[in-house]
């Protein structure tokens, strides 16, 4: 009788363990694409986006890579695209360091919806939103099918073969992705 009772404590012990180490992994959270649902420029102007597709995509070890497509309002036939890694550790997921001063990335854990919130460096001092929502639909767009096809290989190219050895020459200190609910 006693040992059950240990081993049914046991047993609710370890899954309450396994299911807290899932729900610390903010990494496998983001997984997937995402396709841009909302876009606003503050104040309004014409530097944004008509069309996104984002593909965050896990290169393993702790570290992601995080791929854009686009299509400018303005310009829709300029090239538009950005690829960008982020590093797991102590729980948090940050962004590269490198060229992403201005670029805040934000998720809603509840509806996996991520926020992009770039600023701009005119006189204006714009701030651009964009949000993204989870899709499982096939990228048809043949602008960003291209675009997506050039990052996503630029992205894989820079990793393989030595992804660890590459990525840890990066610094992943100062952009941390915010896992929080939209305000």
């Amino acid at each position: 009788m006693m040992r059950n009772l240990l081993v049914r404590a046991g047993a609710v012990l370890l899954g309450a363990l396994l299911s807290t180490a899932a729900l610390a992994d903010p990494a496998s959270d983001i997984v997937g694409d995402y396709e841009l649902v909302a876009a606003k420029t503050v104040p309004d102007s014409k530097w944004g986006y008509a069309k996104a597709r984002v593909a965050i995509r896990s290169l393993g070890g702790g570290y992601l890579s995080i791929v854009l497509a686009c299509g400018w309002r303005d310009s829709p036939t300029a090239a538009c695209s950005e690829r960008y890694y982020a590093q797991q550790r102590d729980g948090a997921l940050y962004l590269q360091d490198d060229n992403t001063f201005a670029l805040r990335i934000h998720v809603d854990p509840a509806s996996r919806r991520l926020t992009f919130v770039s600023r701009g460096l005119d006189a204006a001092r714009s701030v651009r939103y964009e949000t993204y929502a989870p899709t499982v639909a096939p990228l048809t767009d043949s602008d960003l099918v291209r675009r997506m096809r050039r990052e996503q290989r630029y992205a894989d190219e820079y990793v393989q073969p030595n992804a660890i050895r590459k990525l840890g020459k990066l610094t992943f200190r100062d952009n941390r992705i915010e896992f929080r609910a939209p305000q």
